[in-house]
């Protein structure tokens, strides 16, 4: 009974703790900067690709990385991804045959060109990837 009661402290100082923390997160969108395809060679392609990421919080520039599946850019479609003659990459999506890492990163950047994070407000370098936004942002302009 003596070491009963100070486990329970411990465990409920680390449970209180754990929620204060997810409480304290912050959503906010990051723009992605660059998708690295992953590999294990010597011919497989991973269905995950790194994501590197810049977000603006309070007055500064963080970046991170971070993981996503390839399904989270392309929901909707169909896909298949192989490795090529000369070990390049081939992404089948639909109609579409996109050959070479460089195509298919700007394809992906064109489904979602950012990403939904969740960051610590003490610790702002701290982010973790959500989501990926699927939807464009933009800004109105009146140039009439």
């Amino acid at each position: 009974m003596a070491i009963l009661i100070p486990l329970v402290f411990l465990f409920s100082y680390f449970f209180i703790r754990k929620i204060w923390f997810q409480l304290r997160k912050i959503r906010t969108v990051g723009t992605i900067e660059r998708i690295e395809l992953g590999y294990i060679r010597p011919n497989l392609i991973l269905p995950e690709v790194k994501v590197h990421y810049k977000y603006y919080f309070q007055s500064g520039l963080y970046f991170g990385s971070g993981y996503l599946s390839l399904s989270d850019f392309l929901p909707t479609e169909e896909f298949h991804l192989h490795l090529g003659p000369g070990d390049n990459p081939i992404l089948y999506v639909g109609d579409l045959e996109i050959i070479t890492e460089e195509h298919i990163e700007h394809y992906l950047l064109s489904k979602g060109g950012s990403v939904f994070l969740y960051l610590d407000p003490i610790e702002p370098y701290h982010s973790r990837i959500d989501t990926v936004n699927l939807n464009s942002i933009t800004v109105p302009s009146d140039l009439l």
